[in-house]
């Protein structure tokens, strides 16, 4: 008799930890893995199935779907321990946020020596984003968006002159 070693032949009899804090799994949904292209150390997946989440920014149901964990795990490379946290419209204003203070920390140095006011308005734009996620940002940024405003209203002032 054959035992099904972290469950081999039935998503059924996955290790547990795979889906930790779900609500529910969808074994309906089940699809066969390519083990051979995940990253594990010990236990691999053996099949993805819809699992329903509570995100843990928003507090909203969400379903990690098997087509999704099948690109996390076999295309993208993740961990097969990890799973999704958010809900992928959290996830997608976090990576959103995430490229927005790339660009502020790239650019701000710059902006503030430029003396051309469409990049300042720009900037200012990119601040303004980022305080639209309701997230505490560093004291420098709101320092930095301020002097932006003046130095955009006296350039616009001098023009209009």
């Amino acid at each position: 008799m054959h035992m099904d070693s972290f469950g081999e032949t039935s998503s059924v009899n996955m290790p547990r930890h795979f889906f930790w804090e779900c609500l529910h799994l969808n074994h309906d949904s089940a699809v066969r893995a390519d083990v051979s292209r995940q990253n594990y150390s010990v236990c691999p997946r053996h099949w993805y199935v819809d699992a329903t989440f509570k995100c843990s920014r928003c507090s909203e149901k969400f379903c990690f779907t098997a087509a999704e964990q099948k690109r996390w795990y076999e295309q993208l490379g993740f961990y097969v321990d990890s799973y999704a946290k958010n809900c992928p419209t959290c996830r997608h204003d976090d990576r959103k946020m995430k490229s927005l203070r790339q660009e502020y920390d790239r650019a701000i140095a710059s902006t503030l020596q430029s003396k051309d006011v469409e990049t300042k308005k720009h900037m200012a734009g990119v601040i303004d984003e980022l305080y639209s996620y309701n997230t505490d940002l560093p004291v420098k940024i709101h320092a930095n968006r301020k002097v932006l405003g003046r130095q955009i209203t006296r350039i616009t002032t001098q023009t209009d002159v």
